[in-house]
């Protein structure tokens, strides 16, 4: 019997088959152990400057900071970054995952690279994103747009320009918002407010958001309106399942930008520049007539309406008027309002005139250039020449509150008539034995009431003779004493309306003629510094901005001076009081 022989190549060969299958099946094992890190987008391609979802997902339970998006991407813009962690217990085995979502923004049209991400001790492969135009997405791939224009895109230098912003949205709106156009060296404010409508674009309904601005630039030259960006969050659902059950997801998008070349002013304009669609000059006349009396007071309201423009563009119109007027004109009241998406401007202009002179008098024409941004051309808005009589009537200017006083007295008059019939209706017999009682005291009374008369009349006789004339102050008689104590407590109270009408009223009750004016009440009386005070009051009364009178002490401290200023004929002054 032969002995085995010892292979011991064949015993070598073997051990080392097993060393292999034990090392590939360790291998197996920790491969299956190791961290797994998995990158990936929601679609492929995208359309430029649309939002797209990044999910970065592990098998590991990984702390929020473990994935820096702002840091690895270069390409696209990144918006929000939400993350999550989920621990689940299948058969006895736990298993943990974390998952980052991170909303990008795409750029304009190209071919761009996520590039790879290490978290831990696994990585993410790169990937490949394809940016296409949004004229060359599908449209049954366009759940959402923002489309804009321009009402002209060759303005003239603050011209009004309508810029037009309308939001498409195929997809249920949960939150959302559009950005502010800008343009620079311009001005943007919004018009309106937001119009909602639908439409039906490729067999398929969309919400339609309408948004209008006026854009207003201030220079001249070539310059470009960014596009308008929407974001927001829409609820995407799958067919057949309930939209509240809808898994709510990113969405942006963005319009176009858009060029625009702003021209300069033309050279042969003259005056303020004011481009606009239509503008138009408007007055009117309280009151409304071509017959006007010295002094009475008159408005002339100018009114300004421009389309496409803002009111602080509108100029004041420049009116002139013969000599004769004392004009007060008024601020500039502005306003602007939308009619039919159109912005109209509008300034009125309110002016008190107050004439001075008898006769006929034509006032100028009133003209103001724009330009037609329509036809493109020089344009004049006129209001045409005005001829209007100015006259005195025969009996002056009636002093204001003279009607009531008139109407006063005479229901007073008409009371105490009433009440003298009353009486005389009540009126009892007396007794006799009374009767010669009375008649004997009334005979006393008139006899008593003459010899005081006579003893005063001699009194002021004799003082007459003692007194030198050229000394003796201004005697006020009664008919103009209650006309001056108003005079008086209206200069007390600063009140340069109650002022005026009691200086009109002292001079009917001194003169007994109706005065024609404040002025016709100075020259009267020949007095400079009264003059003076007039014209302080008319302006009060009548000038541009609100002012407050506070002269009253100085006036009647004048009218106290022409009282106490001895005023005789053979002097060359007019009496106070001539009658």
């Amino acid at each position: 019997m032969v002995a085995p022989t010892f292979n011991l190549a064949n015993y070598l060969q073997r051990h080392i088959y097993f060393a292999i299958a034990a090392l590939l099946i360790l291998s197996w094992a920790t491969a299956a152990d190791a961290q797994q890190v998995i990158a990936s987008i929601d679609r492929n391609p995208v359309v430029e400057h649309s939002a797209f979802v990044l999910t970065v997902t592990s098998d590991e339970s990984l702390t929020r900071d473990a994935f820096a998006p702002e840091q690895l991407i270069n390409d696209f813009e990144v918006r929000s970054t939400s993350v999550s962690s989920s621990t689940s217990i299948i058969n006895g085995e736990r298993t943990r995952s974390t998952e980052w979502r991170v909303t990008l923004l795409a750029p304009s049209a190209g071919n761009y690279e996520i590039p790879a991400f290490t978290l831990g001790s696994s990585s993410t492969a790169p990937i490949k994103v394809e940016v296409i135009r949004a004229a060359d997405q599908p449209s049954q791939d366009r759940n959402s747009f923002v489309e804009a224009s321009l009402s002209t895109e060759t303005p003239y230098v603050q011209q009004q320009v309508i810029y037009t912003v309308k939001l498409y949205l195929g997809e249920q709106l949960e939150t959302g918002s559009l950005s502010l156009p800008s343009m620079e060296h311009a001005s943007v404010e919004q018009l309106g407010q937001d119009r909602q409508s639908q439409e039906v674009i490729d067999g398929r309904r969309f919400q339609v958001l309408t948004r209008t601005y006026a854009i207003t630039p201030r220079r001249s030259g070539e310059f470009t309106v960014p596009g308008v960006r929407f974001d927001g969050q829409v609820r995407r659902t799958q067919p057949g399942t309930f939209s509240a059950l809808g898994r709510i997801e990113p969405v942006s998008t963005r319009s176009a930008d858009l060029a625009i070349e702003v021209r300069p002013r033309p050279a042969g304009f003259v005056g303020e520049w004011l481009p606009s669609e239509q503008v138009t000059l408007e007055e009117q006349w309280d009151p409304d007539s071509t017959r006007y009396v010295i002094g009475e007071p008159i408005t002339r309201r100018i009114t300004i309406t421009a389309a496409g423009a803002r009111p602080e563009q509108l100029p004041m119109p420049a009116v002139e008027y013969p000599d004769g007027f004392r004009v007060y004109p008024d601020r500039g009241q502005q306003e602007s309002t939308l009619i039919r998406g159109v912005p109209i401007a509008r300034a009125t202009y309110t002016s008190a005139i107050v004439p001075a002179n008898a006769g006929e008098f034509t006032l100028p024409a009133v003209q103001i250039p724009w330009w037609n941004t329509r036809t493109d051309q020089l344009e004049f808005a006129i209001l045409p020449e005005r001829t209007v009589t100015i006259s005195a009537p025969p009996g002056g200017l009636s002093v204001p509150g003279s009607v009531q006083a008139e109407s006063s007295n005479q229901d007073t008059s008409t009371a105490a008539e009433t009440d003298s019939s009353d009486i005389g209706q009540r009126h009892t017999p007396v007794p006799e034995e009374l009767h010669e009682l009375l008649t004997y005291w009334q005979l006393a009374t008139v006899l008593l009431a003459t010899g005081w008369l006579l003893t005063g009349l001699l009194w002021w006789l004799n003082r007459a003779k003692q007194t030198p004339t050229k000394t003796t102050a201004e005697y006020v008689p009664l008919n103009a004493r209650q006309s001056l104590h108003n005079l008086k407590q209206a200069c007390k109270n600063n009140s340069a309306h109650q002022v005026r009408t009691a200086l009109l009223a002292w001079h009917q009750a001194r003169t007994g003629q109706p005065a024609r004016g404040l002025f016709h009440v100075a020259s009267a009386l020949g007095s400079e510094a009264l003059q003076t005070h007039l014209v302080g009051i008319e302006a009060a009364l009548y000038s541009k901005e609100p002012q407050q009178w506070r002269e009253g002490a100085a006036l009647w401290k004048c009218v106290q001076e022409l009282h106490q200023k001895p005023r005789l004929d053979d002097d060359g002054l007019p009496r106070l009081y001539p009658h």
